[in-house]
């Protein structure tokens, strides 16, 4: 799933640092770049609901006709909070695309999701055959209370056996790593992975096991900073089999992002590290080690920690043997 960014902020001035034109005006080739023509999901949810288009058109339905163009499979993402206008470009995209919807779902639906889903599927005209039903529950804390929440919603999913697709989504990931001392490796359990495991051997008791999502190498809240106030360490973000690795340096500030080529020696040492050939972001993450690679900057790093996290969840999932 591709989620839509909100727009950035310009505080200095108090205003928005681009008009919704400027934030989306790349969408579809960026999308083609990013995934290629697979099957994806994209969610404008972060976007206000007041924004349109300087020529007056939806910002979802702009950005579906800038990706129809490619000819990419891209699959329109709504839920219950979702207003008409959002709607009404999701039916529209569905009836020219015949791609289906993605329904996601999360916490605050779980309490009456069985009347939310029907309402969606009414109101949207389409059966949940033609439905990619997610299960977001954003941050995930507790292992155990997750798993029985999780077994007791899906089991009162309305025709549970004819959605296309059926998806658990959660994250562990902080929000920030400001719990990490500088110079220290920070680990923090990737508790959505075992609970995705957990949930594997339930099959007696669970009615349709669902597949798996994460958040990557992120918290699922956005939270924008003033860049003024910001103390930024240099930092890398590796996700290993059940935890996530949070290799952690002093502010950029001081001693800029050169730190990364040691950070780097620190993560090829490491058992977990999967290997150059694994994935573009750990060769990177070799070759900086050595000195052959650019020490970068934030967004390099983010950059290179998310494509080694697809990668081993991708291995992951297609590896995995239930219980």
């Amino acid at each position: 799933m591709i989620e839509i960014v909100p727009l950035p902020y310009d505080f200095v001035n108090e205003v928005p640092a681009k008009s919704i034109d400027g934030h989306l005006e790349k969408i579809g080739e960026q999308i083609e770049c990013a995934w290629g023509k697979a099957p994806v999901f994209l969610d404008l949810d972060q976007i206000d609901d007041t924004e349109a288009m300087k020529n007056g058109t939806h910002p979802l339905g702009f950005a579906l006709s800038e990706c129809r163009v490619r000819r990419l499979h891209v699959i329109p993402v709504t839920g219950w909070d979702r207003d008409d206008s959002y709607n009404d470009e999701v039916v529209n995209a569905n009836r020219v695309d015949n791609f289906g919807v993605c329904f996601r779902m999360v916490d605050e639906d779980f309490v009456d999701l069985d009347n939310r889903l029907k309402s969606l599927l009414s109101s949207l005209g389409i059966s949940p055959e033609g439905v990619d039903l997610v299960l977001d529950f954003k941050h995930v804390g507790d292992e155990k209370t997750t798993v029985i929440a999780l077994i007791s919603i899906i089991n009162s999913i309305p025709f549970l056996d004819q959605w296309r697709t059926l998806t658990f989504v959660g994250s562990s990931f902080p929000e920030n790593l400001s719990a990490v001392s500088a110079n220290t490796i920070g680990i923090v359990p990737r508790i959505e992975w075992s609970i995705w495991e957990l949930i594997n051997s339930k099959s007696g008791t669970i009615k349709r096991i669902p597949s798996f999502g994460d958040y990557a190498i992120a918290h699922p809240s956005y939270v924008e900073i003033d860049p003024r106030l910001m103390q930024m360490s240099a930092s890398i973000r590796y996700s290993a089999r059940d935890v996530y690795l949070l290799v952690k340096g002093v502010s950029v500030r001081k001693l800029s992002w050169s730190q990364t080529k040691d950070q780097c020696k620190k993560i090829v040492a490491l058992p977990e590290y999967s290997g150059a050939s694994f994935s573009w972001g750990d060769e990177y993450i070799m070759n900086c080690s050595k000195g052959t690679a650019s020490t970068g900057n934030a967004e390099t790093w983010r950059r290179v920690g998310t494509n080694h996290h697809l990668s081993l969840a991708a291995s992951q999932i297609s590896s995995f043997v239930a219980p």
